[in-house]
């Protein structure tokens, strides 16, 4: 059974709508930390998750993310003052100002208010991107493990800072042909790449953390197609080796 540790403090939506335009409450990190949570199905991932796609290295990859939350808060507190809920050693919880949380077994869960979250979709802060030219769940699904395995892989090859991460690191050139879209097509194909989520589907487990650059390759549409004509996925390798013979 889930320990719950928040009691229904909040911002009204009104409230929210306000904080997040006022740019002396809320910085574009705080956004970057509500667009990535909006982007997980149930708008809801482990903190530890959530760090790893915000870039924070360590061991604790949900510490950074404590403490920017901690400063988001207190600057929150002094335009709109209302009692936090406590933790055992008298000391205040201002992530659930934010988020709903519970532990679950090996992980700590955050999910967003439904307040900031209708917040954030009236101001069209959601972060939200089509990419509909990635590989389509409905075309995922064929794969034998099971729909919700393969919509976690499409939502992190989908999820706009972990692209951004693994895009900063490894570039916009295909990691298999090494085209590149903006040489070939000018400005037009200036930043247009896929990203390939190299874990195999049956590897994911119920609780998974992605890492962009260890778990995601910048792909071309058409290795990513050919990544995965079968099941499991050719790796990265394996394609290359079908392209040089």
């Amino acid at each position: 059974m889930r320990e719950t540790y928040h009691a229904g403090t909040t911002l009204t939506k009104e409230q929210w709508v306000d904080a997040l335009t006022d740019k002396t409450i809320t910085n574009q990190t705080n956004i970057d930390i509500l667009q990535t949570m909006y982007s997980f199905e149930g708008h809801k991932a482990p903190a530890s998750q959530i760090g790893l796609i915000l870039g924070y290295k360590g061991k604790y990859s949900s510490s950074p993310l404590n403490l920017e939350m901690g400063r988001w808060g207190n600057r929150l507190i002094q335009k709109y003052p209302f009692n936090l809920t406590k933790r055992e050693n008298g000391t205040e919880r201002k992530w659930d100002l934010f988020f709903d949380g519970w532990g679950d077994n090996k992980y700590f869960i955050w999910k967003l208010k439904d307040e900031l979250k209708e917040a954030l979709e009236e101001l069209n802060l959601t972060g939200e991107q089509p990419f509909s030219e990635e590989i389509p769940t409905d075309f995922q699904e064929i794969l034998i493990e099971g729909a919700k395995r393969t919509i976690t892989v499409n939502s992190y090859e989908r999820n706009n800072r972990a692209r951004q991460l693994c895009i900063r690191h490894y570039g916009l050139k295909c990691q298999v042909c090494d085209f590149d879209f903006e040489r070939t097509y000018g400005h037009i194909g200036k930043d247009f790449i896929h990203v390939h989520h190299l874990t195999k589907v049956a590897d994911i487990k119920e609780k998974y953390e992605v890492d962009p650059i260890k778990h995601l390759r910048p792909v071309c549409p058409n290795c990513h197609a050919m990544l995965h004509r079968q099941e499991p996925p050719f790796t990265i390798e394996e394609l290359k080796e079908k392209l040089n013979k």
